[in-house]
């Protein structure tokens, strides 16, 4: 009897020694968020993390390479017909969703129609769509009302919310609901057993995931996990970021502040680069459903009073990394423009806001997200501007997590609402009037936090939109710009890089304006 129970004891040491070894020889890599999120729909949310979370989890039917040119991802071969009308998209052979059932066309549909309630430019193309249906479980047939050029490049687009696809009954999940279930077909799969909101995100490589046999370019092409297992870490604070990358306790981080770049010696094992020459555009934000700035006279004379080199000095840490880039498409992109830029005139700023008869006994409250670096940079320059101009503020801090449901308060201040707030975006999601959220002027009931309402706005939207010609479409986004200054829908305060960091054993980081952590193998 005793050496059956001695024998027993043996086996369980050394099966439990066993999986010791498997955990050890498996590649981890461990990876700082500048923010980490606690939503995983990534539908649902304009989260970096979500969206950088849901590269890794989620594929997309295209993706776009650094030329914006979208390419098949999920799709196999895709057709359109003749009158430009009818889109017929055939599935790649294989495809799996990490559950085991095979992605099929009607799982394709469901996707793009809950993705088109949160997106606006999925919002735009819906407008255009006659039919989606799948004849069979592998096509799917997109038939439009009219022509429209920009299928392929909704269906790609870079930016949060991205097009991802999900299994037909997550996808049936309605918009302004979060999905219960993360389930996707991509390079890795979530570990739901081991999520620890706030503090700890652990993806492991889906075996079965076949990638594409391209070179990765940004989202599109081969991804390829070279890593058995990613941990995206909750770490807010970058100084113990950058301690624990020297210390070898991570492996990459997403973002550095400038004043922490000069940690990274020779003798550190880790090393500091920009993997985004776009960079991010610095945005300030007013809430156009309270007073004040439901006056635009009253926008319009903060949009005068704004100095973006002041903002341009700080949001990055480092002068060199930013520019005061007032193109709201983004200065080096397709539709960059200077059209209806408002000149920097503080003494006209202030006559404006007196013959606005601005109350300025009432507070105005500010979100004021401190612990993003670059983003709390902002909000301090733009305290200090609206006491020069005779406000009281009331700044508010919390963590981005807080903030990205706090802004969605359409309430009065006096129930939680709120006046002005600040945020960053990547310079490709803002690059054309229809990806970039901060130009959907439909109010309250479909627009995106702040909601502008202006039926010209919309109009000019909805040409770009039906636009054949890339001269008109310039034309196009030119006049928009200069009437989304005239009604100030949100003021481009800059345009900025942010060095990434990683151990100087990774090696394949791809250069993109998303964080992607696919291609990664350590040395």
């Amino acid at each position: 009897m005793k050496l059956r129970r001695r024998t027993a004891m043996l086996v369980v040491a050394a099966a439990a020694l066993l999986g010791s070894v498997e955990a050890q020889a498996q590649s981890t890599l461990r990876v700082a968020p500048e923010t980490l999120t606690r939503i995983l729909d990534p539908h649902f949310t304009t989260s970096f993390t979500t969206r950088d979370f849901g590269y890794l989890v989620f594929d997309t039917l295209f993706a776009v390479d650094d030329h914006f040119v979208p390419k098949p991802q999920m799709v196999d071969t895709y057709t359109l017909s003749d009158d430009k009308l009818t889109y017929t998209f055939v599935l790649r052979p294989g495809l799996k969703w990490h559950d085991g059932q095979p992605v099929t066309a009607a799982d394709c549909v469901a996707s793009i129609q809950r993705w088109a309630t949160r997106d606006s430019m999925g919002q735009t193309l819906a407008k255009f769509i006659a039919t989606l249906e799948a004849p069979d479980a592998k096509t799917i047939k997109l038939v439009l009302k009219e022509p429209y050029g920009l299928v392929l490049d909704s269906l790609g687009k870079p930016g949060a919310p991205v097009p991802f696809m999900m299994p037909e009954r997550i996808a049936k999940t309605p918009g302004n609901q979060q999905v219960k279930e993360i389930v996707g077909s991509g390079p890795y799969k979530f570990r739901a057993d081991l999520f620890e909101p706030g503090v700890k995100i652990v993806l492991e490589k889906f075996t079965d995931y076949v990638p594409r046999a391209e070179p990765p370019v940004w989202a599109s092409g081969a991804k390829l996990a070279k890593i058995d297992r990613v941990e995206m870490l909750g770490m807010p604070d970058p100084q113990t970021q950058v301690s624990a990358l020297i210390k070898g306790e991570v492996d990459y981080l997403e973002r550095v502040p400038a004043d922490l770049l000069p940690l990274f010696d020779a003798k550190s094992g880790a090393k500091a680069e920009v993997v985004s020459d776009l960079g991010f555009q610095a945005i300030m934000r007013m809430n156009h459903l309270q007073p004040p700035f439901d006056d635009v006279k009253v926008r319009q004379a903060i949009a005068l009073a704004v100095d973006r080199a002041q903002y341009a000095a700080v949001v990055a840490g480092e002068p060199k990394f930013a520019t005061d880039c007032a193109a709201i498409f983004g200065c080096g992109m397709p539709y960059g423009s200077k059209e209806g830029i408002p000149p920097h005139d503080l003494a006209k700023a202030k006559a404006m806001l007196k013959e606005a008869n601005v109350d300025f006994s009432r507070p105005l409250v500010m979100l004021h997200v401190a612990d993003a670096p670059g983003i709390a940079a902002l909000g301090n320059v733009t305290r200090q501007l609206l006491v020069d101009l005779g406000f009281k503020v009331d700044m508010q801090s919390m963590d981005f997590q807080t903030f990205a449901t706090r802004r969605l308060n359409t309430k009065a201040v006096s129930e939680g609402g709120w006046n002005i707030a600040h945020t960053t975006n990547s310079v490709p999601d803002q690059g054309n009037p229809l990806s970039n959220p901060f130009m959907v002027a439909t109010g309250a009931a479909n627009g995106v936090w702040g909601w502008p309402s202006d039926a010209k706005v919309e109009e000019l939207r909805l040409q770009f939109a039906k636009a054949t010609d890339e001269g008109a479409r310039k034309k196009i986004a030119a006049d928009l710009q200069a009437r989304a200054y005239e009604q100030v829908l949100y003021l481009p305060l800059a345009q900025f890089t942010t060095p990434s960091a990683w151990r100087t054993s990774l090696q394949g980081v791809l250069k993109s304006p998303v964080m992607m952590l696919y291609n990664i193998e350590k040395k």
